[in-house]
């Protein structure tokens, strides 16, 4: 769960480093819940207007494999077992076209791909590659700072399964409470991927701390409302910049 929130993206030095942890829980439409944490790393690194990430993870996973860590659902599972292993690698590139300071508002153009390199005979990820295109939007009203995603993801289809392409969207705004903490609330929507499933629908708050000019913090919370949806997470973020 990687927020959107530009407070959480906002770095002063082209390079930085985020890492932390992350738990959900949920029964994503079975009887059997599962239980995941994640211990994902980011490097980003921001040139002129374009920043290009580049991010991978750790899993623990208990249930019966039958969804991956981001609840798309799986052939098969039923079983319940504990897996570990390396997540799915990510690479974007954003582009920033509008610049709030000499236009209305933040524009930004973001290209993603999550290459299918985490184990699907663990549930760990599906084996296949996504590929993703969003269009951001950011405003700043006094203390304010509305912002909405909307993107489009080609699906890659695992063994036994045949996902939609989907469309996806974030809206929220996030607040400052000051010099050094903000805080800010969205609420997430994905189309289903196949059709007997149902859309992700959850919502997130979340809270930041910038300790000092290279080193920020993030805790989050997210609530689900749909059987696609982890029921519950939370987790921290920590981010130092070079």
């Amino acid at each position: 769960m990687l927020l959107t929130s530009p407070a959480v993206h906002a770095a002063d030095s082209p390079f930085s480093l985020s890492t932390g942890l992350d738990y959900s829980v949920g029964d994503y439409g079975d009887t059997l819940d599962t239980e995941t944490w994640v211990l994902p790393v980011t490097l980003k690194y921001k040139s002129g207007r374009n920043t290009f990430k580049l991010g991978t993870s750790y899993i623990e996973m208990k249930g019966p494999q039958n969804v991956t860590p981001e609840g798309e659902p799986l052939p098969g599972g039923g079983v319940v077992s504990t897996v570990r292993g390396p997540g799915d690698v990510t690479a974007s590139l954003m582009t920033n076209l509008l610049d709030e300071a000499q236009a209305a508002l933040d524009l930004d153009l973001v290209g993603k791909i999550k290459f299918g390199t985490a184990d699907a005979n663990k549930a760990l990820g599906t084996g296949k590659n996504d590929y993703s295109l969003q269009v951001s939007l950011y405003k700043t009203v006094g203390a304010w700072g509305p912002y909405l995603d909307l993107g489009y993801r080609w699906k890659g289809d695992p063994a036994g399964l045949d996902y939609r392409n989907v469309w996806y969207a974030t809206a929220g705004t996030s607040y400052r409470l000051g010099r050094a903490w903000a805080a800010g609330a969205d609420y997430s929507w994905r189309d289903k991927l196949i059709a007997t499933s149902s859309p992700v629908r959850e919502a997130t708050a979340y809270l930041n701390y910038r300790i000092n000019k290279q080193n920020k913090l993030n805790v989050y919370a997210v609530a689900g409302f749909s059987d696609t949806s982890a029921d519950l997470g939370v987790g921290l973020t920590a981010i130092h910049a070079f």
